[in-house]
């Protein structure tokens, strides 16, 4: 069983790692999701995220779309 402590390491390790990505250009979504990603699967979880990013697949931040006035 994994203890609450490796848990929030991971999840700062990978929080950290998309924040890079971010300063980097790549355009990463951080979210609940991506944090849970990162926080169970720990850096391969987010190299994972940062390339389904890279492949518009998933977790690419978003622009909203302005409306016609």
């Amino acid at each position: 069983m994994v203890s609450a402590r490796a848990l929030v390491v991971n999840a700062i390790v990978g929080l950290l790692i998309l924040f890079l990505a971010n300063v980097l250009g790549l355009g990463v979504q951080i979210s609940l999701i991506t944090l849970l990603i990162c926080a169970i699967f720990g850096v391969p979880g987010a190299i994972l995220v940062i390339v389904l990013a890279l492949l518009d697949v998933a977790f690419a931040a978003m622009i909203v779309p302005q409306l016609p006035v």
